[in-house]
């Protein structure tokens, strides 16, 4: 299962994403309905399920800010 991570701007999810391959977790960038739901002109940065906390802690010690986040089907 994977989770998406929610953040405001494609810019602020390329630099999560690059920061988080440099701590070898991939993720793929994703403007789904379900993060649609969370806010209207968001981007998901899609994650395995198991990876989800470390990830956003990483974005998060980067000062990236995180909107929210949506469980994916």
């Amino acid at each position: 299962m994977k989770k998406t991570i929610v953040l405001s701007s494609i810019t602020y999810a390329l630099k999560a994403q690059e920061l988080l391959k440099t701590n070898g977790i991939y993720a793929n960038i994703s403007r789904s309905k379900a993060v649609k739901s969370v806010r209207g002109c968001g981007y998901g940065l899609s994650i395995e399920s198991l990876l989800f906390e470390k990830a956003r802690d990483i974005i998060a010690s980067a000062d990236i800010p995180v909107i929210g986040s949506v469980d994916e089907k």
